[in-house]
Parts: C-alpha cells; structure tokens; sequence
C-alpha cells in the first residue's frame, strides 16, 4: 500500500483543533519531508501540530511520545505531548478522501535552528558540546524499551547498505562510482564487526534542522533536540556517526568538527575501538544513504525543494571523504578523546621476536622500521595513523587495499575456495580475460602462486620443449628464490652468498644505456648489447649445446631500473629464435600497465615471447601468478608426468585476479600511469638541471629510476647520500628505496593509482632532501 501524504487546509485543522484540543489561534505551514508539520500560536503560547503520513503506524507514533517522556524526565529539552480532551496523545483525522490519519500537537521549544547558526563562528566548543548533548541522549535511552522500535526503517544504517544498493538506482551515472566505492569500504570493514556492536533506540536524526541552538551569531551550545521520527532500535554508534554527517557539512575543516564532536561524546559515552573504527565508515554510509534516498523521492516528487536540502553538502563531504583514510581518521579520533591509537605490541617488541625466531636474513626498511597497520590507494600508515606516501610497492598495483578488489575476495571466499581438479566458472573466465590482453600465439595459462614460482615452471617448460637446459640470462638480473631461480639470478648468485653460475648458465651483458659498455638508446648500442648474447650462444655451438631458454625482465629492476636500447630484445629474440632456444619475458616486476604505454613491456620492444611469467601485481597484493605461453610449449610439457598445483587458479584468486583487470580498464589505470609518469620524469629532469648529484632520469610510465652520482663525468656511484636521502624521505612521510649493484639509483615503482598530487609531494620533497644533504 503507497504511502499517503497528509493535506488538510489551515481551515480545516484550525476547527478540528478547536474541537479536540479547546486550541485556538494562528496556524502557520511548517517544513517536511512526508509528513505535514505546521506552527500554531496562540496567544503567547507556540505548539507544533503533526499529522503524519499513512505510511507511519500508531504504535510508532506511541514509542515517539514514550521517548520524549523518557528524556525529559532525565532533564534533556525535548517537546512534549499535549493531550486532546479525551486525556489521549495520538488523535485520528480524516480527509475529504477517507483516508485516516494520525495527529499529535507537542509543545514548543524555544530557540533557534542549527542550521541557522553563522558558519564561521562556529567553534570547537559547540561541536564538544553538541557531541556531549547526544552522548545524554544516547545513555538516557540506552534503558529505553518500545516495541515500536524494533521495525524496518529505510534511514535505519544497519540497512544503509542494502537501501543504497536498492536506490543507487536512481543516481547518475557519474554519482554510482562515488557511492559504490563507499558501499565496498563499509562491506570489507563494518560489515563484518557489525555484530559486536552494541545496540539501544536511538534518535537517528540529530541534523541541523532538528537540533536547537543558544544563539545564531555566535553558538555555543546545543539548547533542544526535536523530532523523534526516525527513532529505531540500531547500533548505539550509529547515532553519533549521523550527528557528525550533518555538523561537518559544509565546514572549513570537517575532521575538526568530528574530532571535536567526538571528543564532546567520548566524555559520556566510553567508545569501543570497534566502535571507533567503524565511525567513519558509518557516517559515510549515512552520506551515501542520504544521497540515494533523495534520488529516489526526488524522482518521485522532482518539485520539492526540500528533498535537496543536504544532497549537495551531502556529495561535497564524501569527495573530501573519499581523499583520507579511514583508520588515521580513527586513529585521530582517539588521540582527540585521549587514547593511544596503538593496541598492538610495541615496535621493539616486534623486531626482537623478529630477530630471534623469524630468522636473521629477514631484513627491514630504514633505520628505525616502520610499523605499518593499513593500507589505501598509494598511501600506507602506521600504528598511530601516519600517513605514508609509497613510492615503491609495485605489488599493490591498483592501490592497496582496493575496495572492488577486497570485495571480489571476500565474496567468493565465503562461497567455495578449492583447487582446479573441479570445473568452476572462474577459472575459465580469468583465463579468458588474462589472455584477451596477450598477444598471438600466447593462448595457454597455467596458474601458480608467486613469481618465483612461474619462472621455475617457465624453466621446466622451455626444458621440455627445447631439449636443453642452458640458460641465458642478464647480468644484474632477478628472477625469485627458488633454486632454480636463484640460479637464473646473478644479482644473487654473483652477490654475498652467492655461489657463482652454474655450469648451465650463462650470462649476457646488461643493457644499460648510462652505465654500460655501450651507451645511449640507440640501434647501434641495441646490436652491440645482442651480439653479446650472440656470444654466449656461440660459446655454446662450441660445445655441441644449443641455448634451451633465455631469460629477461622486460624491464630491468633490481640491475638499476634500466630502459634497454629499443630493439634490443628483437635483436636478441631472432638470436635465440635461430639457435634454437625460447625466449621468456618476466614480466613479475613491470607488467598489468605499469610502463603507461602498454599493457605489457615486452610489448615497448616489439617483441612476442614464447613465455611469459606473471607475478606481484597480478592479485594486489594476494598471492598468485601465471605463466602464459604458446599452444606447441604447452603441448611439449604433456610427458605423462601430470603437473598439479594446490591453489594455483583457485576460484578465489581468479575472483581477485579478474577484480584487477577490472579496476584497471575501469578505472584507466594504464592511462593514469602514463599521463603521471610522464609528469614525473618531467619534473625529474628539472631537478637534474638543478642538482649535479642527479646523473640520470629514465623510465617507462611509473617505473622509473633516478641514478645518483659524485661526479657526472665519472660517473661515482653516490652511494652513501642515496642512503640518506632515503632515510630523509621517511622524515617527510614518504617510502623510497634504492636499486642496482652500487644501491645508488632511487627505486619509484609507486601502485598505479599514483597522481600527478602525489607525484609534487615527492617532488617537493626530494627538494627539501637534496638542499638539506648539501647538493647543488
């Protein structure tokens, strides 16, 4: 049955409060979303009168009147309940079309709107002591018992979620991202933990039209709470989280109005850490509730004004909600009421146990480690909400902790996690996916779990297909840590503890065009470097061997962020191609639209391998990866012996794997990298106009690498200042580190949601560090 708005004539309610009530005066329309509220005074007594819509029941109405007895009797100003001459509170009306409605005149208090308070006197002194205000309220009902509470309530958050995806609906097309993005954070965070909330009937509307004030010009305090239809039995915190929705719109400062707002509550109310960890989830949520139910009644009644009241403030503080992180603003909250933000063990405490029963070889960041606690987008904090710019995880490449992608994991974990010896849709659909991105003739995928991992499988494959087991690889290069791997990686096998190559590897230059043998990106310097693997085959046709596989990152990591010569790898694939060899792109560091251009590397040379390995970014952050290559290798590795791996394409991880391709085509991710790469290198290049110490600037998207230098010409490693300016860096919030054999070349592989903002910050930092060191 639809709900029936109430219309009755001044007239009309002038006569029927004369008859019902013994009250006669002026009768003046008042404000309202479904309802219909109205001002009478009389004489120099004021009463609001309110006849409610069909929709509301009596029992709810009853609960209303009970709760303003309730905290009046514990000295909080709220309205009161007259009485018709039946000694009645609730009176039915009828209109000319029969239907039946409900009538109740309250007494009126005194004061003056919230919502007419002069913004910029506003002070943390009201927003305390409105935060105090509903703390009363919220402990004087915490003993308040109505069954008419216990019902189904659209503006009740313990349903904001499933409302908003009932009513997203009628959003546009730019407003979904914004509200889904907040749904996803509430689902992975709230959601869960909403259980061990506790529960009371609360008000659930403690907005500026529904709070009183002492005065416009200048407030100070909160004099009166008005309103009680909104009233629902629902989580205790539910009720500050609303409060603070409405005080921070439209602030020069919101998180000061809610840290003030907070600390006012915590002086009456002792807030759990789940409570205060689900905060700002839920007064976001309160925002994305308030926006989609405006879209639906203002498609319902598209000339009501008054629905539109807090929609754009309302969109406004969730643009500025959506830039912070969640758990530093939790953290903020709780050193505002006093409380150490950290509830873990100390850091010391960590790195001892670390150190004793971890193993020694398990190293740590910078000199005083940090202790990271969470994770968004390109930022990382610590355990007491500090945040971090992160230049260096090329793991969480979409950003960590992304919303779409947690909710892929979740979702399909509470449903099945098992291995490939069942038929499941996911597999076959990421695979699907994976291999839309590859070029022909690479249509086979096998699913592993780490990079390490898909190169040793890639070894095993070309072994099979080629019948040897030589190896070429690049000096400097890293492929995992496996044996195999490690004995593919001189970058270990040449560094401390390492035992050299072994018999069946073999080692090319590295393609460095600044500090290699041959210099430049240039054909000629791209030839030279492949005659080198020309060598090393040649070497080998001596021996009666041919090379079975050859080996190279797209992109040269760890050897220095190295950009090889274009053509370099066309050159060395028709090398290998002609002596009978495979060639494998490791693609674990650089791949999924890191180089901006492409959304492999390989594809920056203009090559096609026969393997490709996957790692790192695959999974954001979850441990997968892949190994794609042609139908014929695939088929050679069919020996009898079968090839099994436990989780490798389990249904989860295809779930997060596609969730990443997703954000990346959805979001533009590979356009994003580009664009701000470019921008860096840019303003990179312009700092190296201005330090000597910078020798080189190059990349590709955002992999880029920055070479520091003692001299220009003889190019000195400047080892030992790029080790202090990584530790400045971690002064100025931001996580750097370095790369290639003499540790003198600043490492920036940031995730790819990494801006052009993020980009000045580091700018403007590197700056500070390089005049602070003493460059010029």
């Amino acid at each position: 049955m639809n709900s029936v708005t109430p219309t009755f004539s001044i007239e009309t309610l002038i006569t029927f409060l004369q008859h019902h009530y013994q009250l006669d005066g002026e009768l003046t329309a008042l404000a309202s979303y479904c309802d219909q509220n109205l001002l009478l005074v009389t004489g120099e007594q004021r009463y609001v009168v309110k006849i409610a819509s069909s929709a509301e029941k009596k029992i709810e109405l009853m609960m209303q009147n009970e709760a303003m007895t309730h905290l009046s009797a514990h000295e909080l100003p709220v309205p009161q309940v007259v009485k018709n001459q039946d000694n009645q509170q609730i009176t039915e009306i009828v209109d000319t079309q029969q239907n039946t409605f409900y009538l109740r005149v309250l007494t009126y208090l005194p004061g003056d709107f919230y919502a007419q308070a002069n913004q910029q006197n506003m002070s943390s002194g009201l927003w305390q002591d409105l935060g105090r205000f509903m703390a009363k309220v919220a402990n004087s009902l915490s003993d308040f018992k109505h069954q008419g509470a216990y019902r189904y309530f659209d503006w009740d958050l313990a349903h904001g979620y499933a409302v908003c995806q009932d009513k997203k609906q009628y959003l546009t097309q730019e407003q979904k991202p914004q509200v889904d993005y907040f749904l996803a954070m509430y689902q992975a965070h709230v959601a869960p933990n909403l259980a061990k909330l506790p529960c009371s009937v609360i008000h659930n509307d403690a907005n500026d039209h529904n709070l009183l004030i002492d005065q416009p010009h200048t407030p100070s305090k909160i004099t009166g709470l008005i309103d009680f239809g909104d009233m629902v039995f629902s989580q205790t915190i539910n009720e500050l989280a609303i409060t603070a929705a409405y005080a921070m719109m439209e602030q020069a400062d919101p998180l000061a109005t809610l840290a003030s707002t907070v600390s006012g509550f915590y002086e009456l109310y002792t807030i759990s850490d789940d409570e205060f960890d689900a905060l700002p989830y839920l007064i976001a949520l309160r925002l994305c509730t308030s926006v989609c139910n405006a879209a639906k009644a203002i498609n319902e009644q598209p000339d009501n004004e008054y629905l539109l009241v807090s929609v754009k403030p309302a969109w406004q503080l969730l643009a500025l909600l959506k830039k912070v992180n969640f758990y530093a603003i939790a953290c903020q909250l709780k050193v505002a009421c006093g409380i150490n933000p950290d509830q873990g063990k100390a850091k010391a405490q960590i790195k001892t146990f670390r150190e004793k029963h971890l193993g020694k070889t398990l190293s740590l960041s910078f000199k005083e480690p940090l202790k990271i606690v969470r994770g968004q987008g390109a930022y990382l904090y610590d355990e007491q909400g500090n945040r971090y710019l992160d230049m260096v995880n090329n793991v969480c490449h979409v950003g960590h902790c992304h919303p779409k992608v947690v909710a892929a994991g979740q979702a399909q974990m509470a449903k099945l996690n098992t291995n490939t010896r069942f038929l499941h849709d996911n597999l076959v659909n990421y695979a699907e996916k994976l291999l839309a991105t590859m070029p022909e003739p690479l249509s086979v995928c096998m699913f592993v779990n780490s990079g390490s991992e898909a190169n040793e499988l890639a070894f095993r494959l070309a072994k099979n297909y080629t019948g040897s087991i030589e190896l070429l690889t690049v000096e400097g290069a890293y492929h995992g840590n496996t044996n195999a791997c490690i004995n593919a990686s001189p970058y270990k096998f040449d560094g401390p503890g390492g035992e050299g190559a072994k018999d069946y590897v073999h080692k090319v230059m590295l393609p460095d065009p600044y500090r290699g043998k041959y210099q430049g990106n240039t054909s000629a310097s791209a030839n030279a470097y492949a005659e080198d693997v020309q060598r090393a085959i040649d070497e080998l046709a001596e021996q009666g061997k041919k090379p079975g596989m050859f080996i190279c990152e797209s992109l040269q990591g760890v050897a220095g962020q190295i950009i090889m010569p274009d053509g370099y790898l066309q050159a060395v694939y028709t090398k290998v191609h002609d002596a009978g060899g495979v060639c494998i792109a490791d693609e674990v560091q650089v791949g999924f639209g890191r180089v901006g251009s492409h959304m492999w590397a390989f594809e920056t040379q203009e090559v096609v391998p026969d393997i490709v390995t996957l790692g790192k970014p695959i999974g954001n952050g979850h441990p997968m990866a892949a190994v794609i290559t042609t139908q014929a290798i695939a088929d050679a590795f069919v020996t009898g012996m079968e090839y099994f791996n436990t989780f490798g394409g389990n249904p989860v991880s295809c779930a997060i794997g596609a969730a990443v391709l997703d954000v990346i085509k959805e979001e533009q991710l590979m356009e994003n990298a580009q664009q701000t790469g470019d921008y860096l290198q840019n303003e990179l290049c312009k700092l190296q106009q201005q330090f000597d110490v910078i020798g080189d600037v190059r990349g590709l998207g955002l992999f880029i690498g920055v070479e520091l230098v003692e001299n220009r010409i003889s190019k000195t490693p400047a080892t030992e200042l790029t080790a202090l300016l990584v530790e400045f860096m971690k002064t100025q919030h931001i996580i750097l580190s370095t790369e290639g054999p003499f540790y003198n070349i600043l490492k920036i592989k940031p995730p790819i949601v990494f801006n052009e903002q993020d980009a000045d910050m580091f700018i403007n930092a590197l700056t500070k560090g390089l005049q602070t060191l003493g460059c010029d």
